[in-house]
C-alpha cells in the first residue's frame, strides 16, 4: 500500500516566491525516504504540505486525500519529530511524551493507564525511561532530541516526519537515533525525513528524493539515485561516491 501519493505538488508563497514545483512521487508503506538537498531547496515546504500546514492539492495519505482528514485522524496516521522545540512549562518528562496520545483522547479526557503504559514503553524504547519523572529543563541538547522521538513514538502513528533527526547531535546521540530509526523501519512504519548530509540518506534510507530548487531532481531506491553524477548535479559542487568494502562513502 502507499503510505503517500504526491501528484503534481506545487506551492508558492504569498510573497509570490515559488517553493516547489510540478512534484509527483510515491511512498510505499514501509519505507524510509530522504528527502535531500540543499537549504532552500523545497524539504521543508514539502513537509508543511504532508503535515497540513500548507495546502495543495493532490496529496493523499492511504489512498485517501489528506485534505478529507480531521485533525485527530491525521495525528493517528502521521507524527511529526521536529528539530527543536520550546518548553512553556517544566513538565516530566512522562507527562510531554503523553502529549503523543492526544489524538486518542476525548474532549476534556485525560490519559488513561494504558496510555500511561504506551508512553513510558515509548520513554524505554529511547533510553529515558530511568528519567521519566524528571524535569524537561534539565535535558541535554541530545537527550532532548530523544524526548522528541519518544512523544511521536507513543503516538503510534505509521508514518513519522522527522526535520534534520541528527542535525544537532554528538556522534554518541546521533548512532542513538540512527538504531531507534532502524528499528521503527524493522516494525514497517513509514519514515521520512530531510537532510542535506547525503551519507545520512545513504546510511539510513531506503529511497531518496533530491530536490533542487523546488523541482524534484529525482527519486528512486539510495542506489538507484545516489550516484557522483546526480549528487555533483545536486549540489552544484563535485561529489564523490565509493565503495570500501560493504561501506559506501561519499564525500
Amino acid at each position: 500500500m502507499r503510505s503517500v501519493q504526491m501528484e503534481h505538488i506545487s506551492y508558492t508563497y504569498p510573497t509570490g516566491t515559488k517553493a516547489l514545483h510540478d512534484i509527483s512521487l510515491e511512498i510505499e508503506e514501509g519505507s524510509t525516504v530522504a528527502l535531500l538537498g540543499a537549504n532552500g531547496a523545497g524539504k521543508s515546504t514539502l513537509m508543511d504540505l504532508l503535515l497540513g500546514w500548507k495546502h495543495s492539492q493532490g496529496i493523499k495519505l492511504f489512498d485517501k486525500p489528506l485534505s478529507s482528514y480531521g485533525r485527530k485522524e491525521l495525528g493517528r496516521c502521521m507524527a511529526l519529530v521536529p528539530q527543536s522545540e520550546n518548553y512553556n512549562f517544566s513538565f516530566t518528562l512522562l507527562d510531554y511524551t503523553l502529549f503523543g496520545r492526544a489524538p486518542y483522547l476525548s474532549e476534556m479526557g485525560s490519559p488513561t493507564e494504558n496510555d500511561v503504559d504506551i508512553a513510558y514503553e515509548a520513554l524505554k524504547e529511547v533510553g529515558l525511561a530511568s528519567y521519566a519523572k524528571r524535569s524537561i529543563t534539565s535535558l541535554s541538547g541530545g537527550e532532548h532530541q530523544l524526548l522528541l522521538l519518544s512523544r511521536a513514538i507513543a503516538q503510534q502513528s505509521k508514518v513519522l516526519l522527522l526535520d534534520e533527526p541528527t542535525s544537532a547531535l554528538d556522534p554518541a546521540n546521533r548512532q542513538k537515533v540512527m538504531k531507534i530509526l532502524e528499528h521503527l523501519h524493522e516494525q514497517k512504519k513509514t519514515l521520512i525525513f530531510t537532510t542535506h548530509d547525503a551519507n545520512l540518506a545513504y546510511e539510513l534510507a531506503t529511497h531518496v528524493a533530491m530536490l533542487k530548487q523546488g523541482n524534484l531532481l529525482c527519486f528512486g531506491t539510495k542506489e538507484e539515485v545516489v550516484t557522483t553524477e546526480m549528487l555533483t548535479t545536486l549540489y552544484e559542487t563535485k561529489m564523490t561516491v565509493c565503495s570500501i568494502g560493504e561501506k559506501t562513502l561519499i564525500y
